[in-house]
């Protein structure tokens, strides 16, 4: 598995880099989509070379790792062409096409929302029939059109998970993309060189403490609101974890490990006159 998880990393750590390369949007989404399709290929070999210890990795490998890297390839396959619409009209058009985008894609995840509350819950009961290949037991007639020409390298509903997690993305892309042609004054804050560098569960769990307080606007933001807030701030994406991290919370032997630990450090500085 650890092959597996280095070219998940690999990729990331390209992507990141991408804007040192080009200043131009469609040709680092150009670039994107290459490292992407590398990435893919790359699985695929290792696979087919490997295969898995065991179906915990097997399932594993479909429902996350296969997913993480597919997503963004369909992610960023919808960026080109939001941004190729968006050339060929004006600035009065661009946000009527915006919009009948986000509602296809909204009509997409509630048609399918059994897989969407069953990918976002994190649930695990169907994990043997969802995420294994060559099972025998799932009919040829309900098997999508990846799984049937590659079924070395395909499950039952990988592909689906892999849609759910684009559209993921792409609902918060064309969110922001609407709230820059609102505001246009707002393209010109100042990008922020912060990046979080601690545990991304630490964040999730400062984050539900500031929402459920109610501390701001009165109580009235919501969890996805300050999630993309704090995303943009350290430079990290939260949007696709934010609906399985409350479970997990929950899970976790001491929930607020973290705010636990920043409150013995100030409390302590604060002894020593925050020395």
């Amino acid at each position: 598995m650890k092959h597996y998880l280095e070219v998940i990393k690999n990729l990331e750590n390209e992507l990141k880099q991408i804007s040192q390369v080009s200043e131009v949007l469609l040709e680092q989404i150009d670039l994107a989509i290459g490292h992407c399709k590398i990435a893919y290929d790359t699985l695929k070999r290792l696979v087919v070379k490997h295969g898995f210890s065991d179906r915990k990795s097997e399932i594993f490998f479909f429902k996350e790792i296969k997913p993480s890297v597919c997503s963004k390839l369909l992610y960023y396959q919808g960026i080109i062409e939001l941004e190729s619409h968006r050339q060929k009209v004006g600035e009065n058009e661009i946000k009527k096409y915006f919009q009948r985008e986000l509602k296809k894609i909204l009509k997409y995840m509630k048609m399918h929302q059994s897989k969407v509350q069953y990918y976002r819950c994190n649930y695990t009961y169907l994990d043997e029939q969802y995420f294994t290949h060559h099972n025998p037991d799932i009919p040829y007639a309900v098997r999508d059109y990846s799984t049937l020409i590659d079924e070395d390298f395909s499950s039952w509903k990988d592909h689906a998970f892999s849609i759910i997690m684009a559209n993921e993305m792409l609902i918060d892309y064309i969110t922001q993309e609407m709230e820059k042609l609102d505001h246009p004054d707002k393209k010109n804050l100042p990008e922020l060189n912060l990046n979080w560098t601690g545990s991304k569960m630490d964040l999730y769990e400062l984050i539900y403490a500031i929402y459920l307080e109610g501390s701001v606007n009165h109580g009235k933001a919501t969890i996805v609101e300050l999630t993309k807030a704090f995303g943009w701030i350290f430079n990290t994406d939260l949007q696709k974890e934010i609906y399985k991290t409350q479970e997990r919370l929950i899970r976790r032997k001491d929930p607020v490990k973290y705010l636990t630990q920043l409150m013995a450090i100030l409390r302590r500085r604060i002894n020593n006159k925050l020395k």
